[in-house]
C-alpha cells in the first residue's frame, strides 16, 4: 500500500494517479479534487483521505472569514493561527471544519487524515478523543480515520485504519540518538505492533532537510525492525508536501 500526501492546488497527472494502484491519498479540503469534485476518479484504486488539523486555522482560510473563532497565538513549528479549543466555539469551529471538509469530492471522501495530535497530548487526551466523538456525531457515520502519530490516542479509536510516523521513518530511526532511541522502543514499536495486529495501515515519513543531517552510525537492527513494521516509506519529502509524489 503506498502513499501519497499532497498539500497544494495543482492538479496531478492523471495517467500517472489513476494508474497509482491500492494507496493512502491524502488532499487538503481546498484542492479542486475535493471542493470541485473528481478525487475519486483521479484516485480510483485509492482510499481517499481529506486532510484536517483540530488545533490550527489554515491563514488562507482564516483571511476568508468575518467571524474568525477564538484563538490563541500560532503554532510553534508552522507558525499556524492555533485553535481555543477550551472555548466552545474553537472546538466547535474544529468539528465543523473537520465535517465540511470530509463532505468533499460529492461525499466519496472516505476519512479524514487528522494531524497534530501530539500538540493534545497527554494533559488534552480526553478533548481529542471528544473531537472524533463529535465529527462522527455530527456526519451521523464514523469516517475512516488515517492518524498522524498521537500514539496513545490509537488504541482508543475504533474506525482506525491507517496511520503516519512523522519523523520516524526506518533510517531516520536507525541514527536516532540515545533518548530517541529508548523513546521508539518504549513507546513507538508497541503501539505500531498493537495497530498492526488490528489491520491497521502504517506509513512512515522522514524529511529532505532530515537526510541531509544524519551522521549518527546507523543502528541496523532497529533500521531492520522499523522497515519490517510499515507498509510505506516516503523518504526525502520536501516539507511542504508541494510533490505530487508517492512513497515506496
Amino acid at each position: 500500500m503506498k502513499l501519497c500526501i499532497y498539500f497544494g492546488t495543482e492538479m496531478p497527472d492523471l495517467t500517472w494517479s489513476e494508474d497509482l494502484g491500492p494507496s493512502d491519498v491524502v488532499l487538503e479540503p481546498y484542492h479542486p479534487l475535493v471542493q470541485g469534485g473528481g478525487f475519486a476518479e483521479a484516485f480510483p484504486d485509492a482510499r481517499r483521505f481529506v486532510y484536517v488539523n483540530p488545533t490550527t486555522i489554515d491563514p488562507w482560510v482564516l483571511d476568508q472569514l468575518a467571524d474568525p473563532p477564538p484563538m490563541i497565538g500560532r503554532d510553534e513549528r508552522w507558525n499556524l493561527p492555533r485553535l481555543d479549543l477550551d472555548h466552545p466555539e474553537g472546538f466547535a469551529w474544529a468539528v465543523r471544519s473537520a465535517c465540511a471538509a470530509l463532505k468533499g469530492d460529492r461525499g466519496r471522501i472516505h476519512g479524514a487524515f487528522v494531524d497534530d495530535l501530539d500538540s493534545m497530548l497527554p494533559d488534552r487526551e480526553e478533548l481529542a478523543i471528544e473531537f472524533f466523538v463529535q465529527v462522527a456525531l455530527h456526519l451521523e457515520t464514523e469516517p475512516a480515520w488515517f492518524i498522524n502519530r498521537g500514539f496513545s490516542l490509537w488504541p482508543r479509536i475504533e474506525h482506525l485504519e491507517a496511520v503516519l510516523l512523522e519523523d520516524i521513518s526506518p533510517d531516520l530511526a536507525a541514527r536516532a540518538p540515545t533518548a530517541m532511541v529508548r523513546w521508539i522502543h518504549e513507546q513507538v514499536l508497541p503501539a505500531v505492533r498493537a495497530v498492526r495486529r488490528r489491520g491497521v495501515r502504517v506509513h512512515s515519513m522522514d524529511y529532505a532537510d532530515q537526510q541531509e543531517s544524519l551522521g549518527v552510525a546507523p543502528d541496523e537492527n532497529l533500521r531492520a525492525e522499523v522497515a519490517g513494521l510499515v507498509d510505506s516509506v516516503t523518504s526525502g519529502a520536501d516539507r511542504q508536501l508541494h510533490d505530487w509524489r508517492a512513497s515506496s
